[in-house]
């Protein structure tokens, strides 16, 4: 199944602000305050505190997977420009080659 570069070249952009988004939101977000003993368990509370953290991390690795799905997309830009130029460098080529046979 053909990857279609064309729509993820497209969506980059809505991708790269997305995922800014979430980054400046989760640090926004004040961490937790622990409730009182009576309201919720140390347990409980050490245990909600490592989810959150877990959140936290979770959506940078999301923002530097998006920004590395930026990179590679300029990237692959770039790649495609050069193999057009190549394209058209050998059909020049080709061209050249015939006419030096014929000419011969």
């Amino acid at each position: 199944m053909p990857v279609p570069w064309v729509q993820i070249v497209q969506w980059v952009p809505s991708i790269l602000e997305v995922s800014r988004q979430l980054l400046q939101e989760a640090r926004k977000r004040p961490a937790a305050t622990p409730l009182t003993g009576d309201e919720l368990p140390a347990e409980l509370a050490a245990r909600i505190a490592t989810l959150e953290e877990n959140e936290r991390r979770q959506v940078e690795l999301l923002h530097q997977m998006a920004e590395h799905i930026g990179e590679m997309t300029h990237a692959l830009t770039a790649l495609h420009k050069q193999y057009r130029w190549l394209l058209a460098g050998q059909a020049v080529l080709v061209v050249v080659v015939v006419i030096a046979a014929i000419a011969a």
